[in-house]
């Protein structure tokens, strides 16, 4: 019993927390913090379970906080060159971004088909605006309404008769009657390239010839500089001679003359500038063409299936992603694709690379199960390895006609655009160039930068008649005379100073008409990703909401 009360009073001091003399202090001291009522042991207890404090919160981050290659990754997933327009001229950091790298630019291209921003129907050049709504602009229209207009006072008029064909604008001098024509669209070519053919003042006696002047404009690696190409032929194509103008050596090189270039009872048909090759398309069965490289007249035979009269009524020519040259042929909504390449004994020929069968993408375009009464291939255009091409439905002035971009790579069909009744006559696309204040990193851009943000009323990177074809005319007359009396009378015939300064003139107004019309197609109609009457919207607002939805998307994947 001594015992138990023993324990039981040293239970009770020690939970008093009284300590016993025959206890070693640290015995006891550790047996104290043991204890669940001690008022040490609480305290310790409760800042052991106390949570830790929160972190500081994070910067708050802003689109100026993303690397670079960051923003060009989001400028990627852009919709459409216009739109990559708006952003880039939104600041200068921007503009830098797209300017100094032209592994983006390549990858943009080929990412995205270059846009239509206008319909130029023959005879007149009237132009019809794409819409998402259907409805053009009353004002966008109105931009391009006087292009053909003509000054009394000016010495080149436009022709009255046709004025506008095949992508030229055909003008006649009113004193002599010499005639020219150029083409500042120049279908499916490079972009900023124009082409002008210049006649020989009438009468014509023992001038049987004409020139045809192509720009060609510096690559876009840099490697080359812009140059003119001027082809001298007479009509029966039987001899031709070519004359290189660059920019950097700023003289012509002439060229020795080339002779038997067609064949027996052919004809040149249609022209095309493309990559690498300025080409004639002669009738039935061959295509003359010059290599803008070695500068060498050639012939490329077309493929059998392509053979025949007419048969080029349904095919085109135009180039690749990568720049080679391409016949697109469609025919009962079969695309086939044909290279010019080197075939296994080395030979370079048009070989057939693929096939694509265009009856489902026609069907859900047209919302309709069966494929009566519509048509396919209309209006097509092949550009940087994408096809233009309308489908049309019905006969009657109800038709309804759709246009679209389907990428020779992917296969991917975009629609652009749809119109309710039929355009009957024949049209050239004017096809969206990369803007020349895009790709040059200089100082003096096109586009007027100020502080931080660019103004609602610079233009959009305008690019006019090129300066070096100025240049080229007056150094391409001197190189051909060269003691020459006959020479020096031809060029007579062709180039006067005071005629062809008049006529240049003439086509830079053209030239900044179009200019003026696209600026207004990129600010007002072009894009769908805008709400429709926010046009007083600041740029930087508009780009700060699509830029703010693209990003979210791009970290979202």
């Amino acid at each position: 019993k001594s015992t138990k009360t023993v324990r039981r009073t040293f239970a009770n001091a020690t939970s008093c927390g009284e300590r016993s003399p025959d206890m070693p202090i640290q015995e006891k001291e550790h047996s104290t913090r043991l204890l669940p009522h001690s008022p040490q042991s609480t305290a310790m207890a409760s800042q052991s379970q106390q949570p830790p404090s929160p972190p500081p919160p994070p910067e708050p981050t802003s689109i100026s906080s993303l690397t670079d290659d960051l923003l060009r990754e989001i400028f990627l997933r852009l919709p459409d060159l216009p739109t990559l327009v708006r952003a880039a001229i939104t600041c200068r950091p921007f503009l830098c971004l797209v300017r100094s790298s032209r592994a983006f630019r390549r990858r943009f291209r080929e990412l995205h088909a270059s846009p239509i921003l206008a319909l130029f129907l023959t005879p007149y050049m009237r132009a019809v605006i794409p819409s998402a709504s259907g409805s053009p602009d009353p004002d966008t229209t109105a931009a391009f309404a006087d292009l053909l207009g003509d000054d009394d006072a000016t010495e080149w008029g436009t022709d009255s008769q046709i004025p506008y064909s095949d992508g030229y604008v055909a003008f006649v001098n009113r004193s002599t009657d010499q005639t020219a024509s150029y083409s500042p669209l120049n279908i499916g070519a490079p972009a900023q390239a124009q082409a002008l053919d210049i006649y020989p003042k009438p009468p014509r006696e023992g001038v049987d010839a004409w020139l045809e002047f192509y720009t060609l404009p510096p690559d876009q690696e840099g490697q080359r500089p812009s140059r003119v190409v001027c082809v001298r032929h007479d009509s029966s194509w039987a001899c031709a001679r070519v004359a290189v103008f660059s920019s950097h050596a700023m003289k012509c090189q002439i060229f020795p003359e080339s002779r038997g270039l067609l064949l027996e009872r052919d004809r040149c048909t249609i022209r095309k500038l493309v990559h690498g090759f300025v080409c004639w398309l002669q009738s039935e069965n061959c295509i003359l063409a010059l290599n803008t490289v070695t500068f060498q007249f050639s012939r490329m035979y077309l493929p059998p299936p392509l053979r025949g009269p007419y048969t080029y009524l349904s095919f085109e020519l135009g180039q690749t992603k990568d720049g080679k040259l391409c016949i697109v042929h469609l025919q009962e909504f079969t695309l086939s694709v044909w290279l010019w390449t080197p075939d296994d004994d080395g030979v370079e020929r048009f070989m057939l690379h693929k096939m694509f069968q265009l009856h489902t993408i026609v069907k859900e375009i047209t919302k309709r199960s069966v494929l009566d009464n519509v048509d396919a291939g209309e209006h097509m255009n092949v550009t940087d390895g994408f096809v233009y091409l309308s489908v049309v439905h019905g006969r009657g002035m109800q038709s309804s006609q759709w246009f679209l971009s389907f990428c020779l790579e992917t296969a991917e069909v975009k629609l652009l655009f749809e119109k309710t009744c039929r355009i009957r006559c024949l049209v050239d696309p004017y096809i969206m160039a990369w803007p020349p204040s895009l790709m040059h990193d200089k100082g003096d851009s096109e586009t007027e930068v100020a502080g931080d943000t660019v103004g609602d009323d610079g233009p959009v990177g305008t690019e006019e008649v090129s300066p070096v074809l100025f240049t080229a005319l007056q150094s391409f007359k001197e190189a051909l005379i060269d003691d020459d009396n006959a020479k020096l009378v031809e060029m007579d015939a062709f180039l006067v100073d005071d005629e062809i300064s008049s006529l240049l003139n003439k086509i830079s107004t053209l030239e900044a008409g179009l200019a003026a019309g696209r600026d207004c197609v990129l600010r007002r109609a072009h894009s769908n990703i805008y709400v429709e009457g926010v046009e007083r919207r600041s740029w930087w607002e508009m780009c700060k909401g699509m830029l703010g939805r693209v990003s979210s998307h791009f970290f979202a994947n």
